[in-house]
């Protein structure tokens, strides 16, 4: 199942990538009466939100898959990567983490919220789950803009799933 955008009067968003979702949006937006993404009422996967929540979600998908690319050392700038015993132990955990970086199917069963910050791993028997938490900088409480890498740190977590 894709994501499901749409307007309030029914313009479906025919993309399902970053790009082709902010072109629709810079589409409505200029072709309407908008002040601000912020105005714009928008139905995402049967939630309702705004166009400037949805370019807030597109950013932290982005912020997230480039530190899923940097595995196993990411980017220090965007957060840091930490792993279970479980997943320590593992005798090959290259496999996994190459399995990770290449995740690139997102829908809307999986990532309802269009962040890109959760998902599971099958080889040979062995599941393994990934999860991005966003924290402020100081790491003591969550941040309240995953979507600005100026003001959060990512901790992408690598667990077995019998240890979630």
């Amino acid at each position: 199942m894709h994501h499901h955008i749409e307007t309030l009067d029914g313009r479906v968003c025919p993309a399902q990538d970053a790009t082709g979702i902010r072109q629709w949006l810079a589409d409505l937006l200029s072709g309407s009466h908008q002040a601000a993404p912020a105005t714009l009422l928008l139905s995402i996967n049967k939630l309702p939100q705004t166009g400037a929540w949805l370019l807030n979600q597109l950013r932290t998908a982005e912020l997230n898959d480039q530190l899923r690319a940097g595995l196993p050392f990411s980017t220090h700038s965007l957060g840091q990567v930490c792993c279970t015993p479980g997943f320590a132990a593992l005798a090959e955990p290259e496999r996994f983490l190459a399995a990770i970086r290449a995740a690139h199917v997102f829908h809307a069963s999986n990532d309802p919220y269009l962040e890109h910050d959760f998902g599971q791993v099958q080889i040979d028997g062995d599941t393994v789950f990934w999860k991005i938490d966003y924290y402020a900088l100081d790491s003591e409480f969550g941040s309240e803009a995953p979507w600005d890498a100026q003001q959060t740190r990512r901790v992408l977590t690598l667990m077995l799933a019998e240890e979630y």
